[in-house]
């Protein structure tokens, strides 16, 4: 790899360490990171521009160089890198502080139709499309979740119709730049990598953060909440836009999907059943507490 960093890049590091699908290196006290590329190749150009105009606005991220041939992705025995600049303390792990300090540097930023998430409803019903259709191939290989899958369903089919309810003027003041998945266990570089990035509703990595905090970390998600409102204000509609991605299971179904394609042991997904009816209740809670318009199952 040293030889594509030195041709490609007329970077010449003096030590190179492999991590999985970074190689990562040190010129000058600035750390560098070469990794594949797993984006759609059709989103790249936007990306660039997008970590663009957020170093030109002085927002943290980590600044996407480009090759000797003026493009921000170099072929590598077939497989697509791109090399990054990194800021920060790449290791240190993500709190909710480091989020809404994301959220709220990128606020201004515009929808954008390759990039862009805002249209919950389409995607959401578009994947529960496809599980019902994979429902009868489950019953033989994956027990646990051809007897799971139906609840999940439910759970999504009833945070799509909490959305239809939303204001669509009210909810596109709460853009800005998000991430595809963030989590408890996320670290800085996750949070400021280009490639991570999309553009949705600021609720999306709040939401998403406070669903990994309950059925993968050990942190207490009431103190979560509690440091979240300590230090940002939301108005109703931001609140039920925020209830509808909690109710939306993408715990269950990123690990559904991870199972059937990376053909893991299925096992896995106990964690998540086991805690469902603690997180009906942590639902329930928000519900009652955010004065939201009730769910009557919930409820009872």
């Amino acid at each position: 790899m040293n030889n594509y960093i030195n041709f490609y890049y007329e970077l010449y590091p003096d030590n190179i360490v492999k991590n999985k699908d970074n190689y990562t290196f040190v010129i000058n006290n600035e750390k560098y990171y070469f990794t594949i590329y797993n984006r759609d190749i059709a989103e790249i150009d936007t990306i660039f521009k997008l970590n663009r105009e957020m170093i030109e606005r002085n927002s943290l991220v980590h600044e996407i160089i480009l090759n000797k041939k003026n493009e921000p992705l170099t072929l590598v025995d077939g497989v697509y890198y791109i090399l990054l600049r990194v800021y920060v303390n790449d290791t240190k792990i993500i709190s909710i502080d480091d989020i809404l300090f994301m959220l709220n540097s990128n606020d201004s930023i515009m929808d954008n139709n390759i990039i862009g998430r805002t249209d919950w409803v389409k995607l959401w019903s578009l994947k529960i499309d496809y599980f019902e259709y994979q429902i009868g191939h489950l019953i033989k290989k994956y027990p646990y979740i051809y007897n799971t899958v139906d609840y999940y369903i439910g759970l999504g089919e009833n945070a799509i119709e909490y959305i239809k309810e939303l204001s669509e003027e009210k909810m596109s003041t709460n853009l800005s730049v998000t991430h595809r998945r963030i989590g408890a266990n996320s670290t800085l570089f996750d949070l400021y990598n280009p490639l991570n990035l999309v553009i949705d509703y600021k609720v999306r990595d709040i939401a998403e953060y406070i669903k990994d905090v309950f059925f993968n970390s050990d942190i207490d998600v009431y103190k979560i909440l509690n440091e979240l409102f300590s230090k940002a204000i939301f108005d109703k509609p931001t609140l039920s836009l925020l209830f509808s991605r909690l109710l939306f299971p993408s715990y269950y179904f990123d690990l559904y999907e991870n199972i059937l394609e990376m053909d893991l042991n299925e096992n896995i997904i106990l964690n998540i059943i086991k805690k469902s009816t603690s997180y009906e209740k942590f639902l329930y809670f928000l519900m009652q507490n955010w004065s939201l318009y009730k769910i009557e199952w919930l409820v009872k």
